[in-house]
């Protein structure tokens, strides 16, 4: 079992001094000051990172806004393919994007049942 004591406060009137009190102010106000700093040097951080944000994308938006002035093509299409579709197989002369390449002689009725690779290349079985 543990014991308690209390010890007796030694300044005059039982309470806190006034160099106690003095003290504690002091200390506050130094913590509240610093922790005002510690407040604006975040919020100044936090202010220049979305500024240097801002002028990364006016630079960015700059850069291409010039080359589609001097090729002559829009910042973006929405007709540009992003797939692997784009990408010409080994030993093709053709690009598949193109459509007078494409085979006009494929059925286009119905859903796709089956595809399946033959020697001639894929053979698709429709409805």
């Amino acid at each position: 079992m543990t014991n308690t004591y209390s010890l007796p406060n030694n300044s005059p009137g039982g309470g806190r001094g006034v160099f106690q009190s003095i003290l504690r102010t002091i200390f506050l106000v130094a913590a509240t000051i610093g922790g005002f700093f510690i407040f604006a040097a975040s919020a100044a951080f936090a202010l220049f990172l979305v500024i240097g944000l801002l002028i990364l994308g006016f630079v960015v938006f700059g850069i291409l806004w010039l080359r589609a002035k001097i090729l002559g093509k829009p910042i973006y299409s929405s007709k540009k393919m992003w797939t692997f579709q784009t990408f010409n197989t080994p030993g093709a002369k053709t690009d598949p994007t193109n459509k007078a390449n494409v085979k006009t002689d494929v059925k286009t009725g119905g859903p796709v049942l089956d595809a399946h690779k033959t020697p001639d290349g894929w053979s698709v079985d429709n409805d």
